[in-house]
């Protein structure tokens, strides 16, 4: 490939990757193309005035809709390679004189943000844009994670991070495979124009902050402490004395579990005095250098291309491939988004497909190896299960739909979908497919009825007699689950766990939701009139179900019991470490006693809750330094009076 080639392919990656939020390289790949092109330009003694290697990529995508930043926010100078980051420390220690430490702390992969506070409220919010200019997302952004706005009321001034949907909300959100990953999804999600498509997605994005502007501390660590003190998360950090602590803090980082997705871990020097006598290239700060993790890929034949049903009746194309083990865990297909998506990557049977996890989680082909002799798979025209004609919901959207009610696809996923919610265990895809096969399940309601027909069940392939009793044990047990687990298994559009968990806590029963009117629904907050549609539109179309579910005994209320914790009205939680329960029962539980929880630690926060009380994190240390009592798990039970309210679960 010559240079002008190389050029106007990595113009073309960076497009498609801020842009458009759908890659056509995979990271590794723009990295050592990039180098190869610094390479030539190096060699020629020019570049282009046009070359990406003297500017960094632009997300901007909106003009009109852009603000200035008041100092530009640079890119990182990434490496994959060990001999580079020991150059980089060689280097900064001799230009220092040997006085320099180092802060090593998680590369966030998401979407790099500004975002200015006045007294504890934000105000402005752009992407990292050009660099030079950011697109405006300040509406999006204050409907995002409480940690966003969240913080202490006397703070005022510029904040940068990185935007982050967690890998929980990017698994609930692409349960039919729709997105190709977390990145991508909140780049496109920052700017939706409407706010009723956003919502749904806002809880799930958080705000890892990594920049105070204008800051007077004198070291990175200071001004990372300050962001911690007034409530920013910025995760977890190492301050490194020598090459061999750093290189320990890039392991601790990689090996670390985050709620989000990381791709490698960030160097920078500590003592600020000395950034401006190092400087910056017009791309990158020479004080900072990024070490990327490269992902583990396989390459693998692709041996099949079907085209999945959802619950929604979304068509979604799977590419099937020999099974191989990839980060611990043996995988066999990828999905390929919709039919434009599918489109692009032009993946045929009998191709050699390169695959990577996304985030650690989604198998993701990066890249596609077209064989002579490979076979085209069109994409249908009517549903693959039933025949039903697909369709878009609208003009604008790429899906394709089936509509059929009856359609057997849709029919299994919304049995999965709610078995799921409800934690009723045993119902995998092969045993609901096995038992709407023969009539047992045709509808959520028949799942009760299952007790009826034991001795038919029995003889059913892959089933036994003990099987099907456990099955229909494990749905009696599952009448009694809390309220919002069964409304979010319903498979309303726009209603997950958070949602529901809000319109549980405002109608209390499924007849007082049922009979409530857009304007009822609109009027709690956190619900935009597309949710609220969906909800009334599901209850008309679903009236029959819901009553069978009624009078199968499903809990259809809010019985939790009160909890005599009114100690803890209005005092705030962070919950960290090994628990014996899950986090998430925990911050339901102070909740409903008044409190509430919080991702970080601040002058805000009553109690750090952490069975390790010991432990050297950046949480208990910032507890210890701001007096913030730290409580182990049997402590917060007591004050929660536990043993009155774990009937709920």
């Amino acid at each position: 490939m010559n240079y002008k080639e190389l050029k106007e392919l990595l113009i073309k990656a960076n497009e498609a990757y801020y842009k458009n939020a759908n890659p056509i390289l995979s990271d590794y790949e723009f990295d050592m193309k990039m180098k190869e092109l610094e390479a030539m330009e190096a060699s020629q003694g020019f570049a282009d005035d046009d070359s990406p290697t003297r500017k960094p990529g632009s997300d901007l995508s909106n003009i009109n809709n852009s603000n200035s930043h008041g100092r530009p926010m640079l890119s990182l100078e990434n490496t994959y390679n060990y001999d580079d980051v020991r150059k980089f420390y060689d280097d900064i220690m001799k230009a220092t004189n040997g006085k320099a430490t180092f802060i090593v702390n998680p590369k966030w992969d998401g979407n790099s943000g500004a975002i200015r506070y006045k007294n504890g409220k934000s105000y402005k919010a752009l992407t990292r844009g050009s660099g030079e200019i950011g697109e405006d997302i300040t509406m999006p952004v204050n409907y995002c994670n409480e940690n966003i706005w969240n913080v202490n009321k006397s703070f005022s001034g510029e904040v940068r991070g990185e935007l982050i949907i967690t890998n929980n909300g990017f698994e609930e959100l692409n349960a039919d495979g729709k997105y190709q990953n977390a990145r991508n999804l909140v780049a496109g999600s920052l700017k939706l124009l409407e706010l009723d498509k956003f919502i749904p997605r806002a809880d799930k994005i958080k705000f890892y902050a990594y920049w105070l502007e204008d800051s007077k501390n004198e070291t990175y660590e200071g001004d990372l402490k300050e962001l911690e003190r007034n409530n920013f998360d910025v995760g977890v950090y190492f301050k490194c004395s020598s090459y061999e602590e750093v290189m320990d803090a890039i392991k601790k980082i990689q090996e670390y579990k985050y709620d989000v997705a990381i791709d490698g871990a960030v160097i920078k020097l500590n003592e600020k005095k000395y950034w401006n006598e190092i400087g910056s290239t017009a791309k990158f700060p020479r004080w900072a250098k990024a070490y990327k993790y490269k992902q583990e890929s396989i390459k693998s034949k692709v041996l099949d291309i079907t085209f999945s049903v959802g619950r929604t009746g979304k068509i979604t194309p799977v590419a099937w491939f020999e099974p191989k083990f990839i980060d611990g865990s043996e995988i066999q297909k990828a999905t390929l988004n919709n039919k434009e998506f599918y489109a692009s990557m032009d993946v045929a049977i009998g191709d050699i497909v390169e695959v990577q996890k996304a985030a650690a989680i989604i198998p993701q082909i990066i890249n596609v190896e077209r064989t002579k002799n490979r076979k085209v798979v069109e994409f249908p025209t009517v549903c693959p299960c039933c025949g039903f004609t697909l369709r878009k919901h609208n003009e604008d959207q790429a899906d394709l739909f089936c509509d059929n009610p009856t359609c057997s696809s849709r029919i299994v996923d919304q049995i999965i979908n709610y078995t799921h919610a409800i934690e009723c265990d045993g119902f995998a895809e092969i045993i609901v497919n096995r038992l709407h096969e023969n009539g047992y399940l045709n509808s959520i309601s028949d799942l009760y009825e299952l007790k009826n027909h034991i001795d038919g069940i029995a003889k059913l392939d892959r089933l036994s007699k003990n099987m099907a009793e456990k099955l229909c044990a494990n749905v009696e047990a599952s009448k009694s689950v809390a309220f919002w687990k069964v409304l979010s298994g319903l498979g309303i559009p726009n209603v997950g766990g958070k949602t529901a968990k809000i319109l549980v806590k405002k109608f209390k029963s499924i007849d007082n939701l049922m009979a409530a009117s857009l304007v009822d629904l609109t009027n709690v907050e956190d619900i935009a009139e597309i949710t609220a549609t969906s909800i009334i539109t599901y209850f008309e179309q679903n009236k029959t179900l819901i009553e069978a579910l009624k009078s199968h005994g499903v809990n259809m209320a809010d019985n939790s019991v009160a909890t005599t914790a009114t100690t803890i009205s209005n005092l705030i939680f962070c919950i960290t470490g090994a628990l014996s329960m899950k986090r998430e029962q925990y911050v339901e539980l102070i909740e409903a006693a008044g409190g509430k929880v919080s991702s970080s630690v601040s002058k805000k926060t009553n109690y750090l809750v952490n069975n390790d009380i010991n432990s050297t994190s950046t949480k208990n240390q910032t507890a210890k330094e701001l007096n913030i009592p730290i409580i182990n798990e049997d402590e917060l039970r007591k004050m929660l009076g536990l043993w009155e309210i774990l009937n709920i679960y």
